[in-house]
């Protein structure tokens, strides 16, 4: 027969258990809902590179998509939460050192959302060189931040 003391540990260890799943669970949520955002960016970043490679470029399809990513890059810090790491369990690419250096990734990703929304203002202008360079500099700004934020691909 078991005494209260251990009838309270094993109550302890399954509410434990019970609370680790969820917390799993929810990193699962939350990493899967990252990887729709991203996946929603390179999808306006790949449409704004094709769309360069027509002969002319559509002003106003570039127009579309810069305005959307214009609209979606400051929400890129609250795809991080606390808990949705590496140390979470579950596979992301996401680094460590988003969390462990807040600062340098807030600046990253406000250096992001700085480049998307000049990137709007000029396509919104209708001028197509300018509009180009405003591309390269989300590029760029997206290159930056994954160099010290997104694991590497392993293939």
């Amino acid at each position: 027969m078991m005494g209260i003391k251990t009838l309270r540990v094993l109550a302890s260890v399954a509410v434990l258990a019970v609370a680790g799943s969820a917390l799993a669970d929810d990193a699962a949520t939350t990493i899967k809902a990252r990887k729709d955002y991203f996946h929603g960016l390179g999808k306006a970043m790949k449409a704004s590179g094709e769309e360069f490679k027509k002969s002319p470029p559509s002003i106003t399809e570039l127009q579309k998509l810069a305005a959307i990513l214009d609209a979606e890059a400051p929400k890129l810090p609250s795809q991080f939460p606390a808990g949705s790491g590496p140390e979470s369990g579950v596979k992301t690419e996401a680094l460590a050192d988003i969390w462990a250096k807040p600062d340098a990734f807030r600046k990253a990703a406000a250096d992001l959302a700085t480049a998307a929304h000049a990137y709007n203002l000029t396509a919104q202008k209708g001028d197509l060189a300018a509009t180009g360079a405003a591309l390269k500099a989300v590029g760029a700004a997206c290159g930056a931040c994954h160099r010290q934020f997104k694991a590497k691909d392993e293939h």
